[in-house]
């Protein structure tokens, strides 16, 4: 892959801050003793929002592959597709 393009790092930064925020919420949650379904609600939140990051940084790389006249080959989309 190649480097992350500077536009597009404060989008990753500002996703990557709302990721961090919630697992300090799950965490606040367990010390607390909350309820499970909750717990298990922000943990799909998280799980979701961690793969729009991954999405975007797809995305981004794919521009720049393209952009650059880049093949995309067999060993990339082993590497993306092992991504789960």
């Amino acid at each position: 892959m190649k480097r992350i393009k500077q536009k597009n790092s404060q989008k990753l930064i500002n996703r990557i801050s709302r990721i961090e925020g919630q697992l300090r919420g799950v965490k606040r949650m367990v010390l607390e003793k909350g309820e499970c379904v909750d717990i298990i609600s922000q943990i799909k939140a998280i799980r979701e929002a961690a793969a729009m990051l991954g999405v975007l940084l797809l995305k981004d790389d794919f521009s720049c592959k393209r952009r650059e006249g880049e093949k995309i080959n067999e060993q990339y989309l082993k590497t993306l597709f092992k991504i789960k």
